[in-house]
């Protein structure tokens, strides 16, 4: 057995649902590509991905059930985390310098600006495309034919020379270009016409322009949640507006970020992490709507959109409880609460 076939059956072994391998040529190109910033004599880099729970999938993008798909996600974080350390220390010790990727928050501190813009010390992302692991959807999320945006990646980069695999040509993609994903971000964090391109290992890739990161930031890290539409929200109960420019966006989310610590603890469970890029704030992520909404199949994906939209919004009572109203019930429920709680959740106009 290859190198490569046991470390494909240690992550199978282990729930990876599909192995991919790259090096230093076929990551060639975009900053966060580069291994060598994890281990200067890095020669490859190992990539797998790991299965969301579809049914809790579902049941949060019905506002069913909250708590289940926040345990499920850190699980798989943490899932990850493991995996990835007992991989690295299982290739040292054959001999073999590597070091694990944090599945998430962890980021090149000495970039200026990085609590901005949070450049990750290598992408998850270009390691899963380069390796054939997955490709990139219309969102830039990374997903699978019939599965989906809902997985979870994990890399570990290595000294030692693995054979790479190919990426996945353009035709087999998952992504139909529905472009569902830029409907259900209430923050536009997408263009729904405007493509970035890139080479990576001398192939040239393409997925949405991003609007800017404070908006994802803004809405998915749980300060707000209503949908410009009204007609749903997110699990957040932050109404706060959600401005046309990021310059206004910077000035409304410092103003949310000032109320948000004032929000009652909710009552659904307990839960959130510290991120680095905001010390000594418990983010909640009450939305990733754009991977969760994605199943790599047109039917089901649909499902999800008619799921999430009818959904309705989400309003916290003072004691900390969750309740879900359809759109119109929700503002009468919340213009109905008392003027010192609702000032909590929006700007309150005179």
């Amino acid at each position: 057995m290859s190198l490569e076939e046991e470390i494909e059956k240690f992550l199978k072994d282990r729930g990876a649902i599909k192995v991919g391998f790259a090096n230093k040529e076929t990551l060639a190109g975009p900053p966060n590509a580069d291994i060598t910033y994890i281990i200067p004599e890095a020669k490859s880099a190992i990539s797998y991905a790991l299965l969301f729970d579809k049914d809790i999938v579902r049941d949060y993008l019905s506002k069913k059930d909250f708590p289940n798909h926040e345990g499920n996600r850190f699980d798989l974080n943490y899932r990850s985390v493991k995996i990835s350390k007992e991989l690295s220390n299982w290739l040292s010790e054959k001999g073999y310098e590597s070091k694990r990727i944090i599945s998430n928050n962890n980021y090149k501190k000495e970039i200026k600006g990085w609590k901005v813009n949070m450049p990750p010390r290598l992408s998850h992302r270009y390691v899963a495309v380069a390796s054939g692991v997955g490709s990139f959807g219309w969102s830039g999320n990374v997903g699978m034919k019939d599965i989906g945006t809902t997985i979870l990646l994990g890399t570990v980069v290595t000294t030692a020379e693995l054979e790479p695999t190919k990426p996945i040509p353009p035709e087999e993609s998952f992504c139909t270009k529905c472009k569902l994903c830029t409907q259900v971000c209430s923050a536009s964090m997408f263009s729904k016409e405007e493509e970035v391109k890139f080479t990576l290992g001398g192939i040239e890739y393409s997925h949405a322009a991003r609007n800017g990161y404070v908006r994802c930031q803004y809405v998915c890290g749980g300060f707000t949640g209503l949908h410009p539409s009204g007609k749903f929200s997110t699990w957040s109960p932050g109404r706060f507006e959600i401005p046309e420019t990021n310059a206004e966006i910077y000035k409304m989310m410092g103003k949310a970020l000032r109320r948000y610590p004032t929000w009652p603890k909710r009552t659904d469970c307990d839960g959130g992490y510290i991120n680095e890029s905001a010390p000594g704030i418990n983010i909640r992520l009450t939305c990733g709507f754009c991977q969760n909404i994605c199943w790599g199949n047109p039917k089901e994906t649909a499902e999800n959109y008619r799921l999430l939209t009818n959904s309705g919004c989400i309003i916290q009572n003072i004691d900390g409880s969750i309740v879900v109203f359809p759109p119109e019930e929700a503002e009468q429920y919340f213009k109905s609460l008392p003027k010192e709680h609702k000032s909590k959740y929006c700007i309150m106009k005179d």
